[in-house]
C-alpha cells in the first residue's frame, strides 16, 4: 500500500484552489521548536529516509502517529486544512486496500505532482499570431486556435470536478489527460515540462485518517 501524509495548499498558485485534496499537497517538514531528539523529528527523518522525494511511505501504525503528532505540534496550518491527514494512492481502478474513504481521481505524476491542484479553471489571453505558446495559467498568452481547444478542455472537465478537486470516476480522469495530452501535442510544454503521458495517470485518493 502506498500512503501519502498531506497538509494544506503546496504553493500560492495551489493556494487559489483550497478544495483541493489530492497529490499535490504540503508534505510534513522538521519540527524547529522541539529538539532533534523529539518523537515527531525522529518520524521526520523516518519520513525522508522512506518516501524519499515522493513523499510515498508504506508502514500505516508509523504514518499514523507521525500525523498524530504533527497535528498536536504544528497548530499555525490555515483553514481548511488545519491537520495532516493519511491517504492512500491507488493506480486507476484499484481498490482501497486499508478500506479508505474515496475522495476521488487525480492526474498525478509519482503520486506527487498533479495536473488538477489549480482546478482546472484559470483566465487566458489570446497571444498575437506567431508568438510562443506558454502555459496560461501562470500567467502567459496562447496563439488563438490553442486558447480555443484549450478552453472547450477546461469548459468540458471543470465542472466534472467533485468537492474535493477530484474526479468520480478513473474513466474520467485519464479521458481528461488524454485530451490533454493531445493538446500538448500541438503546444509543447502548455501544461507541463515533461510529456504528460506515461508520466501522468489516473490515481484513486483515499482517506484513511
Amino acid at each position: 500500500m502506498k500512503f501519502l501524509i498531506l497538509n494544506g495548499p503546496r504553493t500560492p498558485r495551489a493556494a487559489s484552489n483550497p478544495r483541493y485534496r489530492g497529490t499535490y499537497r504540503a508534505h510534513p517538514t522538521y519540527c524547529d521548536a522541539v529538539p532533534e531528539s523529539h518523537e515527531i523529528n525522529k518520524h521526520f527523518f523516518w519520513f525522508l529516509e522512506e518516501g524519499g522525494e515522493s513523499g510515498v511511505v508504506h508502514d500505516l501504525t508509523k504514518a499514523s502517529r507521525y500525523a498524530e503528532l504533527l497535528n498536536a505540534h504544528l497548530t499555525a496550518f490555515n483553514p481548511p486544512f488545519t491537520r495532516f491527514e493519511i491517504v492512500e494512492a491507488c493506480d486507476g481502478g484499484e481498490s482501497s486496500q486499508s478500506r479508505g474513504q474515496l475522495l476521488g481521481y487525480d492526474l498525478s505524476a509519482d503520486y506527487n505532482n498533479s495536473l488538477l491542484s489549480w482546478g482546472l479553471e484559470t483566465e487566458t489571453k489570446v497571444a498575437p499570431s506567431g508568438d510562443q505558446t506558454v502555459d496560461p495559467s501562470r500567467g502567459g498568452t496562447l496563439p488563438e486556435p490553442i486558447q480555443e481547444l484549450y478552453t472547450l478542455i477546461q469548459q468540458f472537465y471543470a465542472p466534472q470536478l467533485n468537492q474535493n478537486g477530484l474526479f468520480h470516476t478513473p474513466e474520467v480522469a485519464s479521458q481528461c489527460l488524454r485530451s490533454m495530452d493531445a493538446l500538448q501535442q500541438l503546444a509543447p510544454n502548455l501544461y507541463e515540462g515533461i510529456d504528460l503521458r506515461p508520466n501522468f495517470s489516473a490515481v484513486g485518493i483515499y482517506l484513511v485518517s
